[in-house]
């Protein structure tokens, strides 16, 4: 058995998140062939197969992970895949539970979260009580969240957006495609946000659209495999002004503002045509939406800060 791990090497993150499985688990594959690839907040890195056999992927898509943590496995035989062992489920979060939290866990049918298994990993020995406990103060500090429009932050600048729509997730494109995301699993890149209330428009218009998978335009998709971790830049936010001024309706050619605000559009939301970039987009935000506090959004607050 070949553990698949992050690289400790990978840049100065303490952090980084899964961008793409290569392969479904069980599929069989080489030695050397790009079996997943990683984003950190500069590049996005390949990890090559060390060994041949059957893939057992750990941990999914989107899920944020740290240099050195174990995150799938290759497996001489696929008869292998079927163990369901406690030594995979430890392998997943990296995880030494005792044989009560165990037992616990089974007895009960507990799903933990990941930002409940995050706190956890603080833990050399999870125990019966720490599991009793994390789940007492999830269930006493959980409040509803209202559907919101992110503005991420990049060294004072808006520098990308996305939308949070209550039991979806974190909605936005990045050069890796469409996607929705749990909230606990977003990467917010270091970044610091400002939250917007959306208020009442046809969420499931919205959801409707963004569930279409999208790819930003070629023109930006380009510029970054020119120079490899430029869409990680500031100036990589404004550079759809240097070939329009006006939004995209085209949905085979848009940035990731232009899709962002078509989908709220779909919704009932109405934004003028010259919001096409993250700053254009704050400005309307700030005349237009009511600003969430940081007191009034914890759960928000303590996931990227």
């Amino acid at each position: 058995m070949i553990k698949i791990k992050i690289p400790q090497s990978t840049s100065n993150d303490d952090e980084v998140f899964i961008a793409e499985w290569k392969f479904s688990k069980s599929d069989s594959i080489n030695k050397g062939q790009h079996i997943v690839s990683i984003e950190t907040s500069k590049v996005v890195e390949e990890i090559y197969a060390e060994e041949s056999g059957y893939l057992d992927i750990l941990l999914e898509k989107n899920a944020r992970v740290k240099p050195g943590q174990t995150i799938g496995l290759i497996v001489k035989k696929k008869e292998e895949l079927q163990k369901e062992n406690s030594i995979k489920k430890e392998l997943k979060f990296e995880l030494n539970f005792t044989k009560k939290a165990k037992d616990f866990i089974e007895k009960n049918k507990i799903k933990l979260s990941s930002s409940q298994l995050k706190i956890l990993k603080e833990n050399a020995i999870v125990k019966e009580s720490d599991i009793t406990n994390i789940i007492k103060e999830n269930s006493i500090s959980n409040p509803k969240l209202n559907n919101q429009l992110i503005i991420l932050i990049k060294e004072k600048n808006p520098y990308h957006a996305a939308v949070y729509l209550e039991g979806y997730g974190i909605i936005d494109l990045s050069l890796l495609g469409s996607r929705i995301t749990p909230i606990e699993q977003y990467n917010f890149s270091d970044c610091n946000c400002l939250f917007y209330k959306l208020n009442s428009f046809n969420t499931m218009s919205s959801i409707n659209f963004y569930k279409d998978a999208c790819l930003l335009t070629d023109k930006i998709i380009t510029k970054e495999k020119s120079e490899r971790g430029w869409f990680k830049k500031t100036e990589s936010a404004d550079y759809i002004l240097k070939f329009r001024k006006i939004r995209s309706k085209n949905i085979d050619d848009m940035n990731c503002i232009e899709w962002l605000v078509h989908g709220l559009e779909k919704g009932g939301i109405k934004i003028p045509d010259h919001v096409l970039t993250a700053n254009e987009l704050n400005k309307w935000c700030m005349k237009n939406f009511k600003a969430i506090e940081e007191k009034d959004n914890k759960v928000f607050i303590s996931l990227y800060k």
